[in-house]
């Protein structure tokens, strides 16, 4: 997901099984890019819900009361228990995941461009090849304390909230590249890191062309089997779901914010025809493209 507008953020959330109003929402800020949002639940969600891939960021999810919940893999659960509050985990971009919820929660989610987190990793000083990983839940005060004065910024800073905001993403930025960027793995055969991002950002590029696994494949010097396995370990899905995913979540917010007409927007996203895109369309969210459009239209 690129984070563009508050509307993105809300998307991408209501598929997570998120609900709303949203305790928070913050940005995209106007110098990190960075946003964040915060949504509360008292009732349990039983359903299993996709945590869909965010290209364009890395992503830092904060639970602020404790969470009961279990992680999915297709259709079975592989872990279960609750997370303790003020524990965070970092999700790299292309990660993906199916997750349910036994329980109430209150949950950060802070959304960090790749840009951004590229200059970080990338200072002349620092190891050339470095990066964030997926990791599990873990505590660290100074996180805590650099997201919760985010979520104060207003009551803390007024009408200067969103540049407060934006310098606590900064040192945030830095903080996470000094203290958990850690080495890739440089032998051929492995797709993370610097070259799982470029792949992405490519994908994110051409998503009006969808690039052929066989592009893909060279882009990263491997044979195109070898690629598929390793992208879909990477980022859970195959490469031609995750390029799916992509081009309507773009549609999608094409169809909200724009008055384009659905067969433009479907060749505008690689799709080869309006019924092509209707019935991929329908298939991903339950509904058509116009019933989406409709749907998010003020009454």
């Amino acid at each position: 997901m690129q984070v563009q507008n508050a509307a993105d953020l809300e998307h991408w959330l209501r598929q997570s099984g998120a609900t709303l109003p949203l305790r928070a929402c913050v940005g995209p800020l106007p110098s990190s890019g960075a946003a964040l949002v915060r949504w509360r639940s008292e009732e349990p969600d039983h359903t299993i819900r996709t945590l869909s891939a965010h290209p364009g960021s890395y992503r830092l999810a904060l639970i602020m009361e404790p969470l009961e919940t279990r992680i999915w893999q297709d259709n079975t659960p592989i872990w279960g228990g609750t997370v303790a509050a003020g524990r965070f985990r970092l999700c790299p971009p292309g990660e993906s995941g199916k997750w349910s919820r036994l329980g109430a929660c209150d949950i950060v989610n802070l959304f960090l461009p790749v840009a951004l987190m590229d200059q970080m990793l990338l200072r002349a000083d620092a190891a050339p090849d470095v990066a964030l990983t997926a990791s599990s839940f873990m505590r660290d005060g100074v996180v805590l304390e650099l997201v919760g004065k985010m979520l104060d910024a207003r009551m803390l800073a007024g009408p200067r909230a969103d540049l407060m905001c934006d310098h606590l993403v900064f040192v945030l930025a830095c903080y996470l590249a000094e203290h958990y960027a850690k080495p890739v793995q440089t032998a051929a055969e492995g797709l993370s890191g610097p070259r799982l991002r470029c792949v992405l950002r490519h994908i994110d590029r051409h998503l009006h062309a969808p690039p052929s696994n066989a592009e893909l494949a060279a882009l990263c010097g491997m044979s195109q089997a070898h690629f598929s396995r390793e992208f879909h370990r990477a980022a859970g899905v195959s490469p031609h779901r995750y390029i799916l995913d992509c081009r309507l979540e773009h549609a999608c917010s094409a169809l909200r914010d724009g008055d384009g007409r659905i067969v433009d927007i479907a060749l505008d996203h690689g799709f080869v025809s309006a019924s092509h895109f209707s019935r991929a369309f329908t298939a991903r969210y339950g509904v058509s493209p116009v019933a989406y459009r409709n749907s998010q239209r003020c009454p």
